[in-house]
């Protein structure tokens, strides 16, 4: 069985727990936990099947139950509180806290998306490599290429991080290659980190308002209105917006620069259906 430490969902950790009991105590069983623990054997079996959450106040029986103490009860607490966590700011706020009590000795994948997701140049540095033949030697000059410039030691951090997440990896001839793999948006945790990377995204295009001349960007706004039951309409043109973009770069000859479209779509005013 794994470390606590190494867990980001209490619920599979309990059905480890549960597994590993049952190889060396035979007298183990839903049954039984659920008489220790004061619940149904029905929603203990829900639980472990990540379907229902325990309520806060069942922590500390079941912190009794895995024999937790210091540390490790007090993670345990928070994993709990993040499984039940349903703003992406409460989901933010409990993994710094895990991270925090787990300490550096111990790394999950959250970590190091979370790390992905937090600074625009992470993203941008990956679409980078797909372009320049980096051998892992000049990171000093690799930085100098992003806008705005990194120093050699982000720009050295930000390669580690990809090749960690299995995003690039160098070659026979050692220069980085961009692999087929993306991050997965699925976890709990994904949802809060994509918005903060959306953030820092949204952050450098006012920089660049500032900062680059017209003739390398171009920001545009238009104000107009429409029915709230064209919202998903709307959506489902950005997302064309999008994906004609994406088509548009693969077949792109000579490849040069690294280009950041941000599209936001938000109301101005709202009128009620009273008033109308």
């Amino acid at each position: 069985m794994k470390e606590i430490f190494e867990y980001l969902d209490y619920r599979l950790l309990l059905r480890d727990f549960y597994e590993h009991a049952k190889q060396t105590k035979p007298y183990y069983s839903y049954r039984f936990i659920a008489s220790r623990v004061g619940v149904n054997p029905g929603f203990l079996f829900r639980l472990m099947s990540g379907k229902v959450h325990i309520g806060l106040r069942k922590i500390e029986v079941f912190a009794d139950l895995l024999e937790l103490s210091g540390r490790q009860r007090e993670y345990f607490t928070e994993l709990v509180r993040l499984g039940k966590a349903k703003r992406d700011e409460d989901v933010q706020d409990g993994l710094k806290k895990l991270q925090s009590i787990r300490g550096i000795q111990f790394s999950t994948i959250a970590d190091d998306q979370m790390e992905f997701f937090g600074k625009w140049h992470h993203m941008a540095m990956r679409s980078l490599l797909s372009i320049y033949p980096f051998n892992g030697k000049n990171y000093r000059r690799l930085g100098a290429m992003m806008i705005p410039p990194l120093s050699a030691n982000e720009a050295r951090e930000s390669v580690n991080l990809l090749v960690r997440l299995g995003l690039v990896s160098p070659d026979h001839d050692g220069i980085y290659k961009v692999a087929d793999t993306f991050i997965s948006t699925k976890e709990k945790w994904s949802s809060a980190a994509v918005h903060e990377y959306q953030k820092a995204s949204i952050a450098l295009s006012l920089k660049a308002l500032d900062t680059l001349s017209k003739d390398i960007r171009d920001v545009s706004t238009v104000t107009f209105t429409c029915s709230k039951n064209q919202l998903e309409t709307l959506r489902d043109r950005l997302q064309e917006i999008r994906q004609g973009m994406l088509i548009m770069s693969q077949d792109c000859p000579g490849e040069d620069c690294v280009m950041q479209l941000n599209l936001q779509l938000i109301p101005a005013a709202l009128v009620k259906k009273t008033e109308l």
